[in-house]
């Protein structure tokens, strides 16, 4: 209903900034919906930026204002993690703890082992 409203979907895209992907996220709707529906209304004024930047937005970040912004409840997430990982716990082990506390993952889905992996080795590739 909301990916209706034009003034809506403007003022999410135009006015505060947000990635097609963090629109999808918020209004629980797919990717390729929010691009049909920013073609139907008309919406297109962001350029090359946001396609550059229409990724999926890493765990631990949130999208503002045209940059990057830690979450501090991910960040947690991840010190969480890493505390894991040291102690010796399988990448699926440490997928089925975070399942077993109830932890969200960024779109509200299922821990998977390859998730955690890809965060522990983002991390490690930012420490170097």
């Amino acid at each position: 209903m909301l990916l209706r409203s034009r003034s809506y979907v403007t003022n999410l895209y135009i006015k505060r900034d947000l990635p097609i992907r963090e629109i999808a996220r918020q209004l629980n709707a797919s990717h390729s919906t929010v691009i049909e529906c920013l073609r139907r209304l008309g919406i297109h004024d962001k350029g090359v930026k946001k396609i550059i930047i229409q990724g999926q937005i890493p765990f631990g970040y949130n999208y503002k204002n045209g940059k990057l912004e830690k979450n501090k409840e991910e960040q947690g997430v991840i010190r969480i993690i890493k505390q894991l990982r040291s102690s010796g716990l399988s990448l699926r082990g440490i997928a089925k703890e975070l399942n077993k506390r109830l932890v969200p993952t960024k779109n509200n889905g299922i821990w998977q082992a390859a998730t955690v992996s890809n965060i522990l080795s983002r991390i490690s590739a930012r420490s170097n």
